[in-house]
């Protein structure tokens, strides 16, 4: 039986460059995230279609500890940031998910490893899919993600309606009072 070969995603960039932003870029907005910056998450590769991102072990995310299992919602988590990075490397753009479909495969052990891709840049919502891989190399999860890119740029988030960027500096002052 023959298939037909696999359609590569496209992503539309009105001539310009499709990364916006560079690796170290790219893992400076991972910093600003206090989750993210506390999972420890590692820029690995990018490009225009895809983005592999590490998550180190470390004992706070075992879930099951007498069979040294990851917790799943660690694992759903990577997914979700390795989706929403990419979007946001690509565009310079905050983004929001607004699907997460998430299939275990098998038990996630050690140090995790996310790949995500484009599936389809649309001029609303855009689809990505996500594998994570375990330290043994199996693949542990896929997942499947629909989000909407913001019109606020990395870096102008005080734009954002209900921001907490203003109310940080406010919830400081009164810290400090």
């Amino acid at each position: 039986m023959l298939t037909a070969p696999a359609r590569q995603p496209t992503v539309r960039t009105n001539g310009e460059s499709p990364v916006r932003l560079t690796r170290s870029q790219l893992q400076a907005v991972i910093e600003t995230c206090e989750f993210d910056r506390w999972m420890n998450l590692q820029v690995e590769a990018l490009d225009d279609k895809t983005l592999t991102m590490r998550l180190p072990f470390r004992a706070e995310i075992v879930g099951t500890p007498k069979v040294d299992r990851l917790h799943g919602g660690v694992v759903a988590s990577l997914i979700d940031v390795a989706g929403c990075y990419l979007l946001i490397a690509l565009l310079n753009k905050r983004v929001s998910t607004v699907n997460l479909v998430v299939d275990f495969l098998r038990p996630a052990h050690g140090e995790l490893i996310a790949v995500a891709r484009m599936v389809k840049m649309g001029r609303s919502v855009c689809n990505l899919t996500v594998e994570v891989t375990g330290s043994d190399g199996k693949l542990a999860a896929t997942g499947r993600l629909v989000i909407v890119p913001s019109n606020v740029t990395v870096g102008e988030e005080h734009q954002m309606i209900g921001s907490t960027a203003s109310r940080g500096s406010e919830q400081e002052k009164a810290m400090r009072a």
